[in-house]
Formats: structure tokens, sequence, C-alpha cells
């Protein structure tokens, strides 16, 4: 019987440690993207102009001791006028927190060259970036 108990004890004890590697998911901070760099017109490698903005953002957020943790997935969309030709775009996107002061907390960049289909006159991809954010910082998010 006390060998029994000792089990159940020890199971018991498993299972209440495994509950706490469960993250508390919590409200996310609003993500700021001022105007100027959430839209940008770039130049392809062609040298042809490029429109590229954000077409919409998902974020999910978990308490991390003192931190928020952020995942976001961010849509990016590439506008063309000229479609005769396949080409690459530039694309820069940068995801940053601030603490109180303002002062740059963490960062997550993210470089790549977006296809752009012969006769595609739009293209969109999804990226995901994750940064940690103090407890009252703010989140920016912009292209370059």
């Amino acid at each position: 019987l006390l060998m029994v108990k000792f089990i159940i004890l020890c199971f018991f004890l498993i299972l209440n440690g495994c509950s706490t590697l469960k993250k508390e998911v919590v409200d996310c901070p609003i993500i700021i993207a001022p105007k100027k760099a959430a839209e940008v017109v770039v130049k392809s490698e062609n040298k042809l102009p490029v429109y590229i903005g954000f077409r919409g953002i998902k974020s999910y957020c978990t308490k991390d001791n003192n931190n928020i943790e952020m995942e976001i997935s961010v849509n990016v969309r590439a506008i063309r006028k000229d479609t005769k030709i396949e080409d690459f775009v530039p694309v820069n996107i940068s995801l940053v927190s601030t603490d109180l002061n303002n002062k740059e907390y963490d960062r997550d960049d993210f470089t790549y060259s977006q296809f752009l289909l012969k006769g595609s006159k739009i293209v969109d991809r999804a990226t995901i970036l994750d940064i940690k954010i103090p407890n009252g910082g703010q989140v920016y998010l912009g292209l370059r």
C-alpha cells in the first residue's frame, strides 16, 4: 500500500510538473506600422518599380516571465504594372520591440527576394517573425 501511494504521488508530481510547460496565452500589444514603412515602392532586379505593402497580419502572444513572446504571420503583397517578364524584387521586413523608454529591446529582420512570375501583376507571400516584448513595451513593423 505504501508503494502504491508513492507511485501515485510520483505520477501526480510528474503530471503537475508537465502542466507548467504550457505557456499562458495573452493579448498581443498593438503593432504599429508607420505609413512610410508599411508601403514602399522599390526597384526590381530589372529596375522596374514595384509596390510592396502589408496585406494582413495575424499575431499570437504568450507570457514569458517579464516578457511577452509574439509570433506574427505577415502577408506581404507585391504589385507591378509591367508583367511582360519574370523579375525579382527585394523585400526587407523588420519587427522591432521597444521598452518603456522607447529603446530597442528585440528585433527580427527578414530579407528575401520575391519572385514575380511573367504575367503576374499581384504576388502575395506570408512570412513568420517573432520577438520578445517587455511589459509596457511597443511593437513596430516596417518594410525597407
